[in-house]
């Protein structure tokens, strides 16, 4: 009697190998691919919100291109 298993046992995660490079140096390009990609331009602003009585932090999202702001984050 043959019995087969589920694809989901069968399946197994695989793990980008680090490659090294013709010059001796490690292609960690796959590690750190996310970091080019982003859209915006962040830029921060501190000030004292007198309601709360303390400091807040105000992230302002432009555009890369028409250097509007397109969105804003209020750390708090």
């Amino acid at each position: 009697m043959i019995t087969s298993k589920p694809s989901s046992v069968i399946m197994k995660k695989v793990k980008k190998k680090l490659i090294r490079k013709k010059d001796g140096s490690w292609d960690t390009g796959d590690l750190y691919r996310n970091t080019g990609r982003n859209p915006f331009d962040i830029e921060w602003l501190k000030y004292f919100n007198p309601m709360e009585g303390r400091d807040q932090i105000l992230f302002l999202y432009s555009d890369k291109k028409t250097k509007r702001v397109i969105k804003y984050r209020i750390l708090r």
